[in-house]
């Protein structure tokens, strides 16, 4: 039933639909043609890059291209191919949500009603099955959580081993995912009924075993063992500054310089958006009180306790360290590791409140219990692909929303190539989106006026400027009228699907005149 619900979300994801999974995507395409962990792309300049190609994964994390690239070894390089072992993956999270609702009751419907939830996941459903981490972390994260509680029971200690490995394999999904350290350690020292100093060892050397060898790679080539220019991303005033060249201005003096109120403001900001986001996104609005009656009722179970501590740790880390990203997009990633646990957690709850509601109104418990427990994943249903609907197939399905992007970049790729068929570097919105489109090198369009972009352009030799309307504010005049910059030279326009424009604007020599 989970492949089949995958399937069909699947049918409508055509392509990777967005920055991070055209990422994953093309390096997976890279690693398949035998061009290795090399990127003819750059998305931001964090690690002060030299130019083209770069050295992939120094920002993200490998696992979710490796994993597609093993599929497309198997099948070929295209974009189905890929998203293969995402959707087997999807499928897998009923049969995890399944084996945790059991670890809480022995009622087979409350298993079932889990199970179905995480089959109809609302907002997480497309990007599911898209070339991206949120399935992989949701069930290597999961499973480390799966794995400690199973380990603080029984205390074996292969299992404590398997909590390393596991926690390893959701860091190298994602840089974050070494936060599931904590609950792990947390759970080896402190829970463990015997052996906790062992324990302890055995979490430290699985994880170490998994990400010893990457680190290593890492070191042979030259790199830092550890996300290059990660350091950088602690000093950001506004997401925006992600995309800042050069990044050598993300500095602890002018981070500082914003002010004690600035700095504040925004952290209490990020913590109120981010748990907005768990209400609305992981609860899925209705689902969450049931999920919080649930996790109260069963508090001293040790799979409620350890995702209480990952939920925490990872809340305090997205809105105080990281805010900015953790605001815009960190936390939803990084939340899908919860919702195995929030789905086993949520029929739970609703069957403890229907039980209070009936005591009090004198209903038929079994009854009420049943009725009321099966409309939920009813819901959940409905709400699922009336997102599935507004957000990916859209008004059109022959021609789903969801690879607008795409084909607007397909459309100026063609127009480009018209124009130049051999350019240079093109900077763009979409870096990886873009080469998968035109198989051009293409750079990020950086933050800030024309200034900054003109510097950019002689760094790494972009001929193109690709401007659409979701440009950089200091590039707004620029879009509204393109011969305010002598430098640029507009040659043609693009319309993509929302009827907004798309400029092909050609980087002119010095002393040229347009």
């Amino acid at each position: 039933m989970g492949l089949l619900a995958a399937g069909f979300a699947a049918w409508w994801v055509r392509v990777p639909g967005y920055m991070d999974a055209d990422y994953y995507y093309a390096n997976a395409r890279q690693i398949v043609e035998g061009e290795g962990l090399q990127e003819p792309f750059l998305w931001n300049y964090l690690d002060d890059p030299e130019g083209l190609p770069h050295p992939s994964f120094t920002y993200w994390m490998p696992l979710a291209s490796l994993v597609a690239s093993i599929s497309m070894m198997i099948a070929g390089a295209g974009f189905r191919a890929a998203q293969a072992p995402f959707i087997l993956i999807t499928a897998c999270l009923p049969v995890l949500t399944a084996h945790l609702a059991g670890r809480l009751t022995t009622d087979g419907k409350t298993i079932w009603q889990a199970a179905v939830l995480a089959m109809l996941p609302g907002f997480f459903f497309p990007f599911f099955v898209t070339t991206d981490t949120f399935a992989l972390f949701a069930l290597v994260g999961g499973g480390a959580m799966a794995a400690m509680a199973s380990a603080a029971e029984r205390g074996r200690p292969l299992r404590w081993l398997v909590v390393g490995v596991l926690t390893g394999l959701a860091h190298l999904a994602r840089a974050d995912g070494v936060l599931l350290l904590a609950p792990g350690l947390l759970a080896a020292v402190f829970w463990s009924k015997e052996r906790r100093t062992s324990s302890a060892f055995l979490v430290l050397a699985g994880y170490f075993a998994v990400m010893t060898p990457w680190w290593a790679r890492g070191a042979l080539a030259g790199d830092s063992p550890l996300p290059l220019g990660l350091n950088r991303t602690l000093w950001l005033l506004r997401y925006e500054d992600l995309f800042s060249y050069p990044a050598s201005i993300l500095t602890p003096e002018r981070w500082w310089a914003a002010g004690l109120t600035a700095i504040g403001r925004d952290r209490l900001q990020a913590l109120l958006t981010n748990l907005q986001s768990l209400i609305a996104v992981n609860g899925l609005i209705f689902l969450g009180p049931f999920m919080i009656v649930a996790a109260v009722e069963n508090r001293r179970e040790p799979i409620v306790r350890l995702s209480g501590v990952y939920l925490a740790v990872l809340i305090g880390v997205m809105s105080f360290v990281f805010p900015y990203a953790g605001a815009r997009g960190g936390f939803f990633h990084s939340s899908s590791a919860l919702m195995p646990v929030l789905w086993a957690l949520a029929p739970l709850g609703l069957r403890r409140t229907v039980r209070w509601a009936a005591e009090l109104r004198g209903w038929v418990v079994e009854r009420a219990q049943t009725l009321y427990g099966w409309t939920a994943p009813a819901l959940a249903g409905l709400f699922t692909f009336g997102l599935l609907w507004l957000r990916v197939i859209g008004g059109t399905p022959s021609e789903p929303a969801w690879s607008g992007s795409a084909a607007a970049y397909v459309a100026v790729a063609a127009e480009l190539d018209s124009l130049d068929p051999s350019p240079p570097a093109v900077a763009v919105n979409n870096p990886p989106g873009f080469f998968l489109a035109s198989r051009s090198p293409s750079v990020m369009i950086p933050n800030g006026p024309p200034e900054v972009l003109r510097a950019a352009t002689a760094r790494f030799n972009i001929g193109w400027v690709i401007l659409d309307a979701n440009r950089p504010e200091g590039l707004a005049g620029l879009y509204e009228t393109p011969s305010s910059v002598t430098w640029l030279h507009l040659a043609r326009r693009v319309q993509e699907s929302r009827g907004e424009d798309i400029l092909l604007l050609r980087v002119l020599p010095e002393g040229v005149e347009p």
